[in-house]
């Protein structure tokens, strides 16, 4: 379809594309525009990338982006919500066979920061979004959230406030990750945290140290992951 075609589709408000042709047209505009958005930001980097740019790759004018999305971050956030729901959906794959919650966790943490860190639009959504932790939840803490539950359902995990500890643990993700692209932490700092996470939900120390320094079992490979890389280790603190 021709740009000026796209064009003439969008001109309604969001509000009323109801569910038919023209709704469904649109659907796979944005669809381009967020596949477009996010090849551009692999290849050049979040901040080098323009509306412009975007416009042009994805063959659209730029008031029909308008359109879909109020601006770059409004559109870069879906994009990388998707990047860490994918990210989750890997390490699901993984953890699915087994029944210990602690090493569920801490498999999953782990991961979780190794994931992150190798992905600029993941660390730019948790750290540089500046979206509030209930939404960053929405990316990463869906999987931790129903782990933590089974957990103290097995009273293998001791949280008597599990609404505070969402809390406590979505901003330990935050300044870890934080310090870690900051320099002053190693990836052996990494599992260390996670290692605090088991003590701090009822593992005893010992046994807390052993489940998140055992080799860490890689991610099944999938097509969005075959390529990536391991987060290059930091010397000193």
């Amino acid at each position: 379809m021709r740009a000026e075609e796209v064009d003439k589709l969008d001109d309604a408000p969001r509000g009323t594309w109801g569910t038919g042709r023209v709704a469904r047209r649109r659907a796979v505009t944005r669809q381009r525009i967020l596949e477009v958005a996010e090849e551009l930001v692999r290849s050049r980097g979040i901040e080098a990338v323009t509306i412009d740019e975007i416009t042009e790759a994805a063959d659209i004018a730029r008031r029909s982006f308008y359109l879909h999305f109020d601006s770059k971050h409004d559109l870069l956030v879906p994009v990388a919500q998707a990047r860490t729901r994918s990210l989750n959906r890997s390490i699901d794959c993984l953890i699915e066979k087994l029944s210990d919650p602690a090493e569920i966790v801490s498999i999953g943490l782990r991961h979780t920061f190794r994931g992150i860190l190798d992905d600029p639009l993941c660390c730019w959504f948790i750290l540089r979004s500046g979206l509030p932790l209930d939404r960053l939840r929405e990316g990463i803490g869906e999987s931790a959230a129903r782990d933590l539950e089974r957990g103290v359902r097995s009273g293998r995990f001791v949280i008597p406030n599990q609404a505070v500890l969402g809390d406590v643990l979505s901003g330990a993700v935050v300044g870890v990750l934080s310090a870690y692209l900051g320099g002053s932490r190693t990836e052996a700092d990494l599992d260390d945290a996670v290692e605090y996470v088991l003590r701090l939900l009822g593992v005893p120390p010992a046994e807390a140290h052993k489940i998140t320094h055992r080799p860490l079992p890689p991610l099944p490979p999938t097509p969005a992951r075959q390529s990536r890389q391991k987060p290059t280790k930091r010397k000193g603190k």
